[in-house]
């Protein structure tokens, strides 16, 4: 038999067996698990984001805005740093 044919079917078995699995319903706390640990790393990789950006305002805000800040950096400016 040729190998080709033979990959062919046992795909075609494969393909069947999980669509009938998936249409009974077997296969829903496996769907709900995936789903579960995509939506956390999803909500992790938005935490670390949103953490990123307010590190990076939080310093713009101690530079800028603060008056020891502005002092600092006038004496920065001053002394070439």
């Amino acid at each position: 038999m040729n190998p080709l044919i033979l990959y062919s079917i046992i795909f075609a078995v494969f393909v069947a067996s999980v669509g009938a699995a998936y249409a009974s319903g077997v296969l829903d706390p496996v769907i709900e698990k995936i789903a579960k640990y995509m939506l956390k790393a999803k909500a992790e990789a938005e935490a670390k984001g949103l953490q990123k950006e307010g590190l990076k305002e939080g310093q713009s805000l101690l530079q800028d805005e603060l008056s020891g800040g502005k002092e600092a950096s006038d004496v920065g400016d001053k002394l070439g740093l």
